[in-house]
Formats: C-alpha cells, structure tokens, sequence
C-alpha cells in the first residue's frame, strides 16, 4: 500500500509517501521525502527517511506509518534546522558512509589496502594498477587488490604515491590490470558507474574514458574515485568506489556493462576492530600438532582472529567418510590436510603467516629417504621460537614429546582431546613455573585427583578401507571442545598472569542437554620428576 500527501512543518508544504511492506505490522512502512535533500538520516539515492534505529526493536507492531509523520518526521526536521551539535547529541552514534548507496553487482570486488586508504591529500589525479589472485586472473567480473597508486610530480616523473603491503602483495600475486583514479570533493550526484565517470571526466579530462585492458572473457576498462566520507560518527577518511566498463563478442555483437564497485578495506585495522581484545595474537607464534577434527577447527579459528603466525605439523591426508566431521567437503578428499588448512588460511586470511611441516613424527632410517633434516631438528625449528605449542594429536606418546621439548625451552603449551563417542573432552593449559606440567596433570588424572572426561567404551569403529580404528562422535559434538581450546589460546597469549589449569568437558548421555564443563588446577605433584619433592 502506497499513501502520498503533504506535511505542514512550519508553514512548508512537504511532500511524502508512505510505503507499507507486504510483511506489516510486523516490519515497519518507509516514509519518502522526494522533495528533500537532508544532510544526514536521507537515502540520498531513494529518498527515504530514516525515522528509527535500524534494529527491528525499534519499531512496535502497534506503530503506523501515521504516527511517524505525524511524530517522527517533524522531529528529524526539526533537528536538521537546529544544527550538527544538536543533531549529533539527538542521533544513535553511527557515521552515514555515502558509497554504501552505490549498488554493486555481487562477486566483484576490489580490496583496498591500507596505503591506499591514506594516500596524500594533496595527489588529485593518477594511475593505478589491480593485481589478482593466481587462481582467479581477471575477468569481466573484476575481482582484484587495488596494489598500486602511481602520480606525476611537478617535474613529469612517476612517483608512487601507495602500495599494498606484503602480505596482500603475495595474496594477489598473479595478473595486473591498469586503472585511472581520481580524487573527487565528494561522491554526491548520480549512484550509478555512469556518474562516476562523469565526475572523473569533470576533474581530469580522458579519466572518464579510461583505457580498455584485456581480461579472460573480454575486455575492462577502470576508473577509480577516491573521496571523503563520515566512516563513525563525526570522523572523515577517505573511501573508494570504481566505476567499470565491460565489453564482451559474441556471434559478432559487442556487447557491453557498466557497474560499480564499492572498494572494501582490507587493514589490519578494519580486522581488528571487532576483536578488540585479540589485539596480541597478531604477533603470535603458535605451533600446532595434529589438524583432525579438532585440529583443523581449531587452526581455522586462530586464523580467523588473525594469529601472526601458525605452524602446522602434520602427515595425513583427507579420507571421503572423513568429511563427515573435518570442516571441508568432497573438493579435499585425496589432498593432504596440511595442504587443505593451509591454502584455505594463505587465500583468505593474508595476515597470518603459515608454515608446513609435513612430517609423520617417529619416522624409522628407511621412512628418511625423502628429507635430509634429523626429527630433532625438526622439532627445535618447529617450536622455536614460539609463543605457545598446541597439541592435538590424542595422542599420548606425541604429548610426552611435545611436553618434553617445550619444558626445555620454557614454552608455554596446550593439549586439547576427545573422547570415545565424543562423550567429553578436555583442554590442559600448562604454564612453566606457573604450577604443574604435563606429568602432573596426568598424576592427578590417574589418582582422580582431576577427572577424566566420560566415554563410550564400545564407539570404536574401524570404517571400511581404513588403516585403523576411530571413535564415533559428531563434528558438533567436537566444537565446543575446539572452540574452548582456542578461548584458552588467545587468553594465554594475551595475559600474561595465567596457570596450569585443565578443563574438562561432560556431554549429558541424554544428548539434547548442552555440554558441562569443570575446571581444575594443575599443581606440583609429589612424584613428578620435574615439578614434585621426589625428583631427585
């Protein structure tokens, strides 16, 4: 249902329309304003007023399109009038970005690095080059870095004003493109390519038409706008969008596109203001055993909260039944689950930093043919230096080592299991000098002195085709244990007053009830040959 009329506001006849959606009471009706042209809280493109928060929990399903011009309307009126102090003191604290108004065509992007997004005021005009992942070269459907921004200085010489840092560098390693870009005064005006090119045009003659560059499936041609926009509340920083022209022949007709993209930030920055307190594991180092079921969601969460740098040691590859609870499908049944992790984390997490080890510990003189470095090597460069070792192997010999070396270098480590059935698990934060270690945990395990995790004495299975026995359970039944190991990875990192603690994961046998967990402290125990009073 579509409702026009006029607003009286002081004595000014003001042209609206209320537009209600088909899912009404339940969301709200958008009140237009073609007439009007408000600073802030307009769609500058539509129209439309913003009246409410945004969330749904604003608007009351006893609300009516009524009631916000008669109640809303004349107030954001009546702010505009007032002034930005007051409008600032009255409005939810959010900035009001203008190119989130220009519609894109979904799959393009173009990812603009810090350097660009701080480029020098006082460069109006340029060149620029689009770099693209080796896996995907250019297409009409631009998908690319913004890696380079070139300037002529006042002596007619090329100078290059950004560039991409290393990380995003060796990301979007693969073909380049070249572009024009322009500063703009603001993005205001038409929210379509057509308009960018106009106003690139209007600032530099030829910026609206630049060149073709041949791409897979035709040919492109980029101009790109860089201008200021409230990014928060009351802050201004520079913005991107790219206007693109595309052409495509077929059956000997050219047939061509325009469109917009928006650039996207890709900063550290931008990373890091969502995750706040996860500031430090950037910097970090984590050497990780074992990328199972646990492991593998486990590597992927550090990654995802932006860890400096993850080192995974592992030699098994991706079986088909396996992907039943490993976190990638069909596409990695064949390829090594190192390889698997690791491309998926280098592709799309550029900030951290990832190195193989792609080796079966305990490897016998004739398993050594194929590499030329001793295990104990292996291990020292694997571990050193770190800033914690992560196990999770499950396995009981594997801890023994990794306990052993890590004690000698001072490492802070961390040992994450399941159990038979994925009836429980466990998380042991052990903390050199600060309680017990690995022995002591297990002394107290097999005193009860710390519980066990409960299991399933008969969920051992040996699926068909497979070299040995596994144990049944979930991949959801698995998470929370993955889940609180990185909870404890990103503490430990960032918190420098932790102890050896293990928590203990239960999972009800009723299998609906959520999982419990106790935690416990690890001291010193008697008879552990390196903590207790027994030792010597």
């Amino acid at each position: 249902m579509l409702l026009r009329g006029e607003l009286d506001h002081n004595g000014r006849a003001v042209a609206l329309e209320i537009l209600y959606p088909d899912l009404f009471p339940y969301l709200r009706p958008e009140v237009y304003a073609p007439s009007l042209a408000l600073e802030r809280h307009q769609n500058p493109a539509l129209h439309n007023l913003c009246l409410l928060e945004s969330t749904t929990q604003s608007w009351r399903p006893t609300d009516t399109g009524a009631w916000l011009v008669a109640e809303r309307v004349p107030r954001l009126l009546s702010l505009s009038e007032a002034g930005p102090e007051e409008m600032a003191e009255a409005e939810v604290p959010q900035g009001e970005p203008i190119s989130a108004y220009f519609p894109g065509l979904a799959g393009t992007v173009i990812f603009v690095p810090e350097a660009a997004l701080a480029v020098d005021s006082e460069f109006r005009v340029g060149s620029g080059r689009l770099c693209f992942a080796p896996e995907s070269p250019p297409q009409l459907g631009v998908r690319a870095l913004l890696s380079e921004l070139v300037v002529r200085t006042r002596k007619r010489k090329t100078k290059v004003a950004a560039r991409a840092d290393e990380p995003l560098l060796r990301r979007f390693g693969g073909a380049h493109i070249q572009i024009r870009w322009v500063r703009l005064d603001t993005a205001r005006g038409g929210f379509d390519a057509e308009a960018i090119f106009a106003a690139a045009d209007e600032a530099q003659d030829g910026f609206g038409r630049p060149p073709w560059q041949s791409v897979g499936d035709g040919d492109v041609a980029v101009t790109g706008a860089v201008f200021p926009e409230e990014v928060r509340q009351g802050v201004i920083e520079d913005a991107w969008l790219f206007a693109v022209r595309g052409r495509r022949t077929s059956a000997g007709q050219v047939h061509e596109v325009t469109y917009v993209i928006r650039g996207e930030r890709l900063a550290t920055e931008d990373f890091g203001v969502r995750i706040p307190k996860l500031a430090p594991l950037q910097g970090a180092v984590v050497s990780q055993v074992g990328i199972g079921a646990l492991g593998a969601p486990l590597a992927l969460e550090l990654a995802r909260n932006q860890v400096g740098e993850l080192r995974l040691l592992e030699h098994d590859h991706v079986e088909a039944a396996q992907t039943v609870r490993w976190p990638f499908g069909l596409e990695a049944v064949g390829h090594h689950k190192l390889e698997v992790i690791s491309a998926f984390v280098e592709r799309n997490y550029p900030y951290t930093r990832i190195e193989r080890f792609a080796h079966r510990l305990g490897q016998t003189a004739l398993e050594r043919h194929s590499r030329d470095e001793n295990e104990l090597d292996l291990i020292a460069r694997f571990l050193a230096p770190a800033s914690m070792v992560v196990d999770a192997s499950a396995e009981v010999g594997v801890q023994l080592l990794i306990s052993d070396f890590a004690h000698e270098r001072g490492l802070v480590q961390l040992y994450v299991s399941a159990t038979e059935g994925a009836r429980g698990g466990q998380v042991a934060l052990i903390v050199p000098g600060r309680g017990g270690c690995w022995y002591c945990w297990k002394s107290y395990a097999l005193e009860d002195a710390i519980p066990r995790p409960p299991f399933d004495g008969e969920a051992t299975v040996q699926p068909r085709g497979c070299a040995s026995p596994t144990f049944t359970g979930a991949s959801f039944d698995l998470l929370p244990v993955a889940a609180q190991a990185v909870r404890t990875v990103a503490a430990a990192v960032s918190l420098n007053d932790h102890r050896s603690r293990v928590w203990v994961c239960s999972l009800p046998a009723d299998e609906i009830s959520p999982p419990e967990w106790s935690g416990h402290r690890v001291d010193a125990h008697p008879d552990c040959p390196r903590c207790g009073s027994a030792r010597a």
